[in-house]
């Protein structure tokens, strides 16, 4: 009688326990670790190496493509917006123009808190005023002047709008 007293006392204990267990294993099970800690995450680190590779060997379409994928799965980790600037430096190297601006307009679109947020707006705008798109290139240094109030690039994006009316 005693035994079976002291097993039903500890069955509920032994049930949280295993409730516990299943939801904590069953949340990590098969998905991406969510941390900013490098090596949290040896999925993330390997896919951006892989898309690094790819384009220090010049194989920018293979970057591009690898990057992305980096993008989409791990890009809220970490490095997500260092991934898009080198898809719009890649599409810079293989001059697709339009392309790399779009890149660069995506990087402050996407990660608009990045430390190369007001940076790629301002690569965006420079390469939109070498193919002689001024409108475009009105529009981003506006969002420059608007956005980042205080980034180094807001007197240069003033002055340029000046330049090109």
């Amino acid at each position: 009688m005693k035994i079976n007293q002291k097993w039903e006392a500890g069955s509920g204990k032994l049930t949280l326990l295993v409730l516990l267990l299943t939801a904590f294993t069953g949340c990590a099970s098969n998905r991406p670790v969510r941390t900013g800690d490098y090596w949290g995450n040896q999925a993330a680190v390997q896919q951006f190496q892989r898309a690094e590779k790819y384009y220090y060997d010049g194989k920018y379409n293979e970057a591009i493509a690898e990057y992305q994928y980096y993008i989409d799965q791990f890009g809220d980790i970490y490095y997500g917006d260092e991934a898009q600037k080198k898809i719009a430096e890649a599409f810079t190297r293989m001059n697709q123009w339009n392309e790399a601006a779009e890149g660069y307009e995506e990087l402050t679109d996407k990660f608009p808190k990045s430390q190369y947020a007001s940076w790629s707006l301002e690569e965006a705008a420079k390469i939109y005023e070498q193919i002689s798109a001024f409108k475009e290139a009105i529009r981003i240094y506006q969002r420059i002047i608007e956005g980042y109030w205080t980034s180094p690039q807001r007197p240069d994006a003033v002055k340029k709008i000046k330049e090109i009316l």
